[in-house]
């Protein structure tokens, strides 16, 4: 059934977490859903953006000029960024295989809502922005904690020579 269809997505999608089917559902039909081919790309690192995507099935990948950042899967929410701070997009976003993903613009996303509606999307948001500055607060720390082990195995030779 359809409704079971939205349902899932409100459970599996953490940008539809706490929203009923029926929400999704509406989303979902004032939004848009796209196929990209791999290869094809969603947008450019430096233009302005007022689309917010969603994974439903493959891969997209995101780059900082030709370095890979990371790749989203189903269920990922990405280019919420340069929407939320309305600045140019901080990474390119190219499908890394054929992929299905849902659009959700700005204007969308502020006509279409409830306020119930949009203050969850938004605290979902929020949510998945939390999740990322702590992966990379955790990356941070183990890179400087490997920093701090070659420095230490750096200086001992020194200390030894005196």
């Amino acid at each position: 059934m359809l409704s079971d269809k939205y349902g899932e997505l409100a459970k599996r999608v953490p940008l539809f977490n706490g929203l009923d089917a029926e929400d999704v559902a509406k989303i979902f039909s004032k939004g848009m859903t796209m196929e990209v081919e791999k290869g094809n790309i969603l947008f450019y690192q430096g233009t302005t953006g007022n689309q917010m995507y969603v994974v439903l099935g493959g891969r997209i990948d995101l780059f900082d000029g030709k370095k890979l950042l990371t790749s989203m899967r189903t269920g990922d929410l990405f280019g919420e960024m340069a929407v939320i701070l309305n600045e140019p997009r901080t990474a390119s976003a190219v499908a890394g295989e054929t992929s299905r993903v849902f659009v959700l613009s700005e204007t969308v996303f502020e006509k279409l809502m409830t306020k119930r509606a949009a203050i969850r999307i938004l605290l979902n948001i929020i949510g998945v922005m939390a999740r990322r500055i702590r992966e990379m607060n955790s990356k941070l720390a183990e890179t400087r904690s490997a920093l701090a082990q070659t420095v230490a195995l750096e200086k001992k030779p020194e200390q030894g020579t005196e």
